[in-house]
Order: structure tokens, then C-alpha cells, then sequence
């Protein structure tokens, strides 16, 4: 269940919440998200990353509203995570801790990474994956 739930919220944030049956904080999530995602304008970015305009993806995003995204997307997935109420081990949190400053040293220096975009994204939902797979395996 905890692995289903983690993979959903990586899908798009607040889709765990659904799964674990959060109504409010679901939509809430939701609209904080696509708030955020579209002030920071990171879907045109990934779009233009993706086909080989690196550069230009790197101009279209706002840093102000996108240095939010990192943290906000990491804390929605571990709140699903921890949500689905089946662990007591907390040290699987250091992998989501991990990935959330890792998402925002990505944004910080993503000019000196290749396809910045879509590697910054990926290796925080790799680092999720871990930690939660990390706290199924121990529960």
C-alpha cells in the first residue's frame, strides 16, 4: 500500500491524500500545487527541457515561485507516505529530507547540469522511491 501511495504522489502531489482518503487536504494539495507549478511555470520548462532546448527551459522558469516546488512536492509524498499508517520506523525520512535539498540545490545550480529539468526531478522521486521502499522494507 505504502509503495502504491508514494508512486501516485509522485505522479502529482495530493493524489496520495486521495488514496488515503484526505479529502480536503487532497484538493488543498492540488490547488497548491498547480498554484506553485504554474507560477514557476516548470511543466513549460520540462516541455522545452525533454526536447533538447535546455537553455531555453532554464529562462522560462521563474527561481522565486520554484525554489518553493523541491520542498512542498517532498513534504505531499512524505505526508502520504507516513499517512498510510502502516510504520514506526522514522528513518526512512532522511531519503525524503535528502530529496528535498536536493531539489533545491538542483534549482540553485541547475545551470551547470545537463538536462536540468527533467535530472533535478527524477533524482528526487529516485530518492523517494528509496525511502520509501526503505521504510516498507523494514515494517
Amino acid at each position: 500500500m505504502r509503495i502504491r501511495t508514494a508512486l501516485i504522489s509522485i505522479v502529482m502531489p495530493g493524489l496520495g491524500q486521495l488514496l488515503n482518503l484526505q479529502y480536503i487536504k487532497a484538493i488543498t494539495f492540488l490547488i497548491i500545487e498547480h498554484f506553485i507549478n504554474r507560477l514557476s511555470h516548470i511543466n513549460q520548462a520540462l516541455y522545452l527541457d525533454m526536447n533538447g532546448l535546455h537553455k531555453e527551459a532554464l529562462a522560462v522558469v521563474n527561481y522565486e515561485f520554484a525554489m518553493f516546488y523541491p520542498g512542498f512536492y517532498v513534504l505531499v509524498v512524505l505526508d502520504a507516505v507516513i499517512n498510510t499508517k502502516e510504520t514506526k520506523d522514522t528513518k526512512f525520512i532522511y531519503w525524503f529530507i535528502l530529496s528535498g535539498m536536493l531539489g533545491t540545490m538542483g534549482i540553485i545550480y541547475s545551470r551547470l547540469i545537463t538536462i536540468p529539468v527533467f535530472t533535478v526531478g527524477f533524482s528526487m522521486a529516485v530518492l523517494m522511491l528509496i525511502g520509501t521502499f526503505h521504510c516498507s522494507k523494514n515494517n
